[in-house]
């Protein structure tokens, strides 16, 4: 669907008689409530991995970089074929994760990364040099849709065309955003069209296209679920 057939199917959900925004909502409001439902979508299904858009360029004496918009989580950063250690915000032993006598002071390729210091940015230990100067680093990211869906469809983060005004989710799942954003709808308390009983089917509805999505990045990813004995436990 695009966006225009996303916001007359939306129309149809809040008013079936309707082929314009019913009274009340703006197609603005709706545009947003949409975008959000492909937002929440991500966030609760593991939608969008990429390796393959997503770039950081190395200059001297610099070791915070911003995260790109629109990232759910930095999950790895590659020089080339060698993977940057990561560093969890739990560490427990400082000293042996991330030496705080050397990360502001060691110089030279980055061997290590960490996103718990400063929010929106990436930090790295070492800190590039002039022979590092203009290195790319390639970031694995769990993300957004490369662009808002109630944005202005200009050319996304990281290069390209810009982009045709339709959600990025596959077709099947498109639906969950019109699910999202009657479940939304349905709940603004200061309109007499407010109905609880069909916000919460809407959002019934959501959650089930959630749990097929998240069966589906599973299928992606070929993840499976084992029990079994801890081997200390074994005899």
């Amino acid at each position: 669907m695009t966006r225009a057939e996303m916001l007359t199917e939306l129309y149809a959900v809040l008013n079936a008689d309707s082929a314009s925004p019913p009274a009340g909502w703006s197609e603005t409001a709706l545009l947003r409530y949409l975008a959000e439902g492909q937002d929440k979508f991500c966030e609760r299904t593991g939608y969008f991995r990429d390796i393959t858009n997503y770039t950081l360029t190395l200059q001297t004496g610099i070791a915070m970089y911003a995260i790109p918009d629109r990232t759910i989580q930095v999950l790895d950063i590659w020089d080339g074929t060698r993977k940057l250690g990561k560093i969890l915000p739990d560490s427990t032993t400082v000293s042996d994760e991330w030496p705080e006598d050397l990360g502001a002071t060691a110089t030279g390729p980055p061997a290590q990364w960490r996103t718990d210091q400063t929010t929106g940015y990436i930090q790295l230990m070492q800190t590039p040099t002039a022979a590092e100067n203009g290195d790319v680093l390639t970031l694995h990211l769990w993300r957004y849709s490369r662009y808002d869906l109630a944005g202005s469809g200009a050319v996304p983060e990281g290069g390209g065309t810009a982009p045709p005004a339709a959600p990025e989710l596959p077709s099947r799942f498109q639906l969950a955003c019109v699910e999202w954003a009657a479940y939304k709808a349905f709940n603004i308390h200061d309109m007499e069209a407010q109905d609880p009983v069909k916000a919460k089917d809407h959002l019934d509805n959501f959650k089930g296209y959630v749990s097929d999505g998240i069966a589906q990045m599973r299928r992606y990813h070929n993840q499976e679920t084992r029990v079994g004995m801890d081997p200390a436990y074994r005899t």
